[in-house]
């Protein structure tokens, strides 16, 4: 029995030897990534298990121009690199959990961006970490804005007490939008200032800037008291032309059931109103740019309005409705895209064609061209273009696989696509792969946060992926895809991740199209015109002037851009990252010269506190008012009479200095001359 049992032992060692032996492989690199990051030095930090076996590993790090220049010479990325440990390698050992190790670095160049990675090797092989980037610091920590912006107070020094909202807080809602050119600005408030007219759930403010400063009017319109009911829903304006010359607002009634409903139309410079008639169950459900056609949906169906005289019906289908709040109205308002019954619909003058019909109906609308020629849809998920003059649908993805459509060009020629396999630029037939399993998930392009500039060179989209060499730790980064100013290859960038390649401490955010109540009109300009200003806000400290741990604002913008020359692009806040709640970015004019946000901070000497409005401008800021020196005690006396003649001592009478007058010694007041000396005296004092 037992040689039996020793056997068995025997046999069992046998076997775990070999078991043990095949568990040893190559390394793996779990992750990488940096810290303590200065002006001239890093700390380069990774996760290592050696996989059983006895492990070495180094980091190569160099500049990101030598990187570029070897790839372009189609040598190894990291030749000619700097080495950590230097001269040799360091040892993880040779176990089968994660190690930590770090290495520091020194003798960086300041305000320079790297490339790095990790490698790791033991018998089985060598593993090669993915590459990424570090940025070194400013050699100094001075605070500037860039593009030489200064900070603008828009809302009034005197709100009464009260404060400027923040977009979908107020009852739900708030309609904040800025002019194209800057020089207005539209926002909301729970609070009634600025000679007001009545009391609204939510008053309506127009600021515009001129010379001396920002003036602000109290745009609500009288109501009788209940007029919006005890729940409104969001604040009276819906929308407002892009210069902000028209603004759409919904009528009050104090009506409790079967009610009639309209809308009203107020010109800015005049203050005149148009009204639409009352209908049941009017809604307004989209417009063009300039409020020169609105869409409205009612119990009878579908109707346009352009500002005054009568709805005219587009469709007598019930439960008709515009096919998207934006994007489905061309810009001159001649096509309307609706869905009624599950399909697709084109108003075009008094004819109505078919989309989807050829689809078999039960398009989901996406997108369509500034003109309104070109519509695509998703039906399963296969992507459509439509061209209206055609009267043709294409399959642009014949394998299918289209999760959702990100955003597309003015021109319709260009558009961008989420699959399962990653995130896709289609340009006229030809596919670009922006980036691999983005999880991108912003979209429709109606109303998401994602943005395309109007020539579609330009992709702006949240994603939690480790995308363009980032170590997201799982949190929210925007991200931006397009050529660099001047032209040349598009390349993804990570434009909030933290500048200095440390992992982020917090997620970032872009606002999609603002919630008033039910509605959602309006998606603030994040992107400029050019594609190369991104607006976001961060809860991460991007930069060593944020130090208060709130939700800031912040401005990316490309190298060549502004007063960017950074290579890979500049971060500077927008806000003031010293404020005791968050910062709100509200709204921006179209080339990004003027970023608006809301914030608590008191950023020009005049701001006595509350949560206002300000306007981060190009070359902007007011000369400061001078500070009225209040005074005490006997300099508070009023100065004495200038004497009728400057030369003193004279008796001489001439002109401007009359005879001498002596009073006679019984009428002299000896009270009257005291009094008169000490208040002299005191005169002197106060001068001093």
């Amino acid at each position: 029995m037992r040689r039996h049992l020793t056997a068995l032992a025997a046999l069992a060692g046998a076997l775990i030897l070999p078991t043990s032996a095949t568990a040893a492989g190559a390394p793996q690199i779990e992750s990488t990534w940096v810290t303590a990051v200065t002006a001239t030095s890093a700390d380069l930090r990774v996760e290592i298990n050696p996989g059983g076996a006895p492990t070495t590993y180094r980091f190569q790090y160099l500049t990101l121009s030598a990187y570029e220049a070897n790839l372009a010479a189609a040598k190894d990325p990291f030749a000619g690199a700097l080495s950590a440990p230097p001269g040799g390698e360091g040892s993880v050992g040779s176990g089968s959990v994660p190690v930590e190790r770090t290495q520091h670095i020194a003798k960086l160049s300041p305000s320079t961006l790297y490339r790095f990675r990790a490698t790791a090797t033991n018998e089985a092989g060598t593993t090669k970490g993915p590459v990424r980037f570090l940025g070194t610091e400013e050699p100094t920590n001075a605070f500037a804005l860039l593009d030489n912006r200064g900070w603008e107070m828009v809302s009034p020094l005197d709100k009464g007490g009260g404060a400027v909202g923040s977009p979908e807080a107020i009852f739900g809602g708030g309609v904040f939008q800025a002019a194209s050119n800057g020089q207005s600005i539209t926002y909301s408030s729970a609070d009634s200032f600025s000679e007001p007219k009545g009391a609204p759930p939510g008053s309506q403010y127009l600021s515009t800037r001129s010379a001396p400063g920002w003036s602000t009017e109290n745009i609500s319109t009288p109501l009788q008291a209940g007029g919006y009911g005890d729940h409104p829903d969001g604040v009276p304006y819906r929308f407002f032309a892009g210069d902000l010359s028209k603004g759409l607002l919904l009528d009050p009634n104090r009506c409790a059931v079967a009610c009639l409903t309209s809308y009203s139309l107020r010109q800015s410079q005049s203050g005149s109103v148009s009204s639409t008639p009352q209908l049941a169950g009017l809604r307004f459900e989209g417009a063009s740019g300039d409020l020169s056609q609105m869409v409205f949906g009612s119990d009878t169906g579908l109707h346009r309005w352009s500002g005054q005289g009568a709805l005219t019906q587009i469709s007598a289908i019930p439960g008709a409705t515009l096919a998207a709040p934006n994007g489905a109205i061309s810009t001159d308002g001649s096509r309307i895209y609706f869905a009624a019954e599950g399909n697709l619909f084109l108003a075009e003058g008094a004819t109505t064609k078919p989309v989807d019909e050829a689809q078999g109906g039960g398009g989901a609308f996406q997108a369509a061209s500034a003109d309104g020629r070109y519509a695509f849809f998703t039906k399963a998920s296969h992507l459509y273009r439509w061209d209206a003059t055609a009267d043709t649908a294409t399959d642009l993805t014949p394998s299918g696989g289209v999760v959702g459509v990100l955003g597309i060009s003015a021109s319709g020629d260009v558009a961008y696509y989420l699959t399962s396999a990653g995130l896709f630029q289609w340009q006229e037939g030809t596919l670009t792969e922006v980036a691999g399993a983005a999880n991108a998930s912003d979209y429709p392009p109606a109303t998401g946060t994602s943005r395309v500039s109007a020539d579609g060179e330009h992709l702006l989209f949240l994603s939690s992926a480790p995308l363009a060499g980032s170590e997201s730790s799982g949190l929210v980064e925007a991200f931006l895809w397009g050529p660099p100013p001047g032209g040349g290859k598009a390349t993804l960038i990570c434009v909030s991740c933290n500048p200095t390649g440390e992992r982020p401490a917090g997620a970032a955010s872009i606002p999609g199209a603002v919630k008033n109540g039910s509605s959602q009109l309006y998606r603030p300009r994040v992107l400029s015109a050019s594609g190369n200003r991104v607006f976001f806000e961060s809860q991460d400290a991007l930069v060593i002037q944020d130090t208060n741990h709130r939700k800031d604002v912040y401005e990316w913008e490309s190298s060549g851009e502004g007063s960017c020359r950074r290579e890979g692009g500049c971060v500077q806040l927008i806000s003031s990252g010293r404020s005791t709640t968050d910062s709100v970015f509200l709204d921006a004019s179209a080339d990004g010269s003027d970023a608006f946000f809301a914030t608590d901070s008191s950023l020009v000497p005049q701001d006595p506190g509350s949560f206002d409005a300000y306007d981060a401008r190009e070359g902007g800021g007011f000369p400061v008012p001078p500070n009225f020196i209040a005074c005490e005690g006997d300099a508070c006396q009023p100065l004495p009479e200038a004497p009728e003649d400057p030369t003193p001592g004279t008796l001489i009478a001439n002109v401007g200095n009359p005879p001498p007058r002596f009073a006679t010694v019984g009428k002299h007041k000896k009270g009257k001359h005291h009094k008169g000396k000490h208040h002299h005296e005191k005169h002197k004092g106060g001068r001093k």
